[in-house]
């Protein structure tokens, strides 16, 4: 298994595992399916573009996308000092194989390769009781409950904030 960053060139690849992911696990993101595959295909491509404040990841088996994940940095100047993972993905074929864990890996160390990051955030559904624990394995704490966030026909979903702080590099 290859993790790798993903370029706009993967956009295929990634629209559809994300579709997958949107049809199968649809309470695990706060995008909608159909929002999702109306997005032309060069708008996907542009999420893809990493720059020194984003990037997304990719689990390859062969030549078979896996699974994804994207750490972003906070856009507003106050926020700045925060990243946050979104997307999470794992297909249901390739779960129990730590690639979670790994794809997690690769975009906490690029969160912590961002220039003053001290912080990344994430959403989680509250039901999702693996992905917790994943998270809670690699340093994240919860810090918020936010009830019936995100509404799934014919159920409301309770969702989970969770944080983890970056080590620090002592000032020179």
């Amino acid at each position: 298994m290859e993790i790798r960053l993903l370029t706009p060139d993967d956009a295929a690849a990634f629209q559809a595992l994300r579709l997958e992911g949107l049809a199968e696990a649809p309470e695990a993101f706060a995008a909608s399916l159909d929002e999702e595959q109306e997005l032309p295909l060069d708008f996907v491509a542009g999420r893809l573009a990493a720059s020194e404040d984003k990037a997304v990841f990719g689990a390859f088996d062969g030549t078979a996308l896996a699974g994804v994940v994207g750490v972003m940095r906070e856009a507003r100047q106050k926020h700045r000092h925060k990243a946050f993972i979104w997307g999470m993905y794992v297909a249901p074929g390739w779960r129990d194989r730590k690639l979670g864990r790994a794809l997690m890996d690769r975009a906490m160390q690029q969160a912590a390769a961002m220039p003053g990051v001290r912080q990344v955030t994430l959403c989680v559904n509250a039901g999702s009781t693996g992905a917790v624990r994943l998270y809670e394995s690699l340093g994240f704490v919860k810090v918020g409950l936010e009830p019936d966030a995100l509404y799934v026909a014919p159920h409301f979903h309770d969702k989970l904030d969770m944080v983890c702080r970056l080590p620090q590099t002592p000032a020179r």
